[in-house]
């Protein structure tokens, strides 16, 4: 596979805890430079490992992150934060009430209000009010997609509301106990990745490997989202062996 110079830090570690604390690194290191930064971290089954061990470095002293500003990344349209499957309700149980994050730091989607658009403008004048999103840290969909921004979505748009794709129904399931019904999801926008200072992003398992290979290629397709990181220059990615392709 022919491919151009990458822009961005890729590691491949031996296992998930290993691609879990090398993110939680870079982002402790980017904290400490900035200890009010603005942090945006995704929810999902790949983050948790790096969220543990955020939480136990904090309460070891090593970092801290009590000056820090949080926003959410994205929330299935419909759910409310205590709803089980919300973004908010797995961020706050991993690292709010671990780290007694105080409520007036955080700022998350409200999915199950009627105005969604003006849930994304506050989201975007809360982004621009802390002068940008510092350290932003993605999981990667199967279908390439970040946040909830889906393929062949608009590199140019803020916090949006989306229509999902068929896949993300599917692996969204595994979030709730009994099927729900998932159509859409609101999320900030590709532009507000691309415009974070630094982005962390954590992919684990065979069913990566499509996004990460088409990440890899060097250019931009706009058949996987993840893919716009080669237009950012202060990213770090870490895959483990399965999600790494053989290119």
């Amino acid at each position: 596979m022919e491919q151009n110079k990458l822009t961005f830090h890729y590691a491949v570690a031996s296992d998930y805890e290993g691609l879990s604390k090398l993110a939680a690194e870079t982002i402790i290191e980017q904290v400490k430079k900035k200890p009010d930064s603005l942090l945006c971290l995704a929810a999902g089954s790949t983050p948790t490992g790096t969220l543990n061990y955020l939480a136990e470095a904090a309460k070891r002293n090593e970092v801290d992150f009590s000056n820090c500003y949080i926003v959410g990344l994205d929330e299935f349209v419909g759910l409310s934060w205590e709803d089980e499957g919300s973004c908010y309700r797995y961020v706050n149980e991993f690292f709010f009430e671990p780290l007694n994050i105080s409520k007036d730091r955080i700022h998350f989607f409200k999915a199950q209000v009627d105005d969604l658009e003006k849930e994304c403008d506050e989201t975007d004048r809360y982004i621009q009010e802390h002068g940008g999103i510092d350290v932003l840290l993605l999981g990667v969909g199967v279908n390439g997609h970040l946040g909830l921004n889906e393929p062949n979505v608009s590199l140019n748009l803020n916090s949006h509301v989306i229509e999902l794709e068929a896949t993300t129904k599917k692996v969204g399931q595994k979030y709730f106990s009994e099927a729900k019904k998932l159509e859409k999801g609101i999320t900030i926008g590709l532009k507000q990745v691309l415009e974070s200072k630094t982005v962390v992003v954590i992919a684990n398992g065979p069913l990566k490997k499509e996004a990460m290979a088409a990440l890899l290629k060097g250019s931009v397709d706009e058949k996987y989202p993840v893919s716009c990181l080669n237009l950012h220059e202060n990213c770090f990615v870490y895959v483990d062996k399965e999600a790494n392709p053989e290119i």
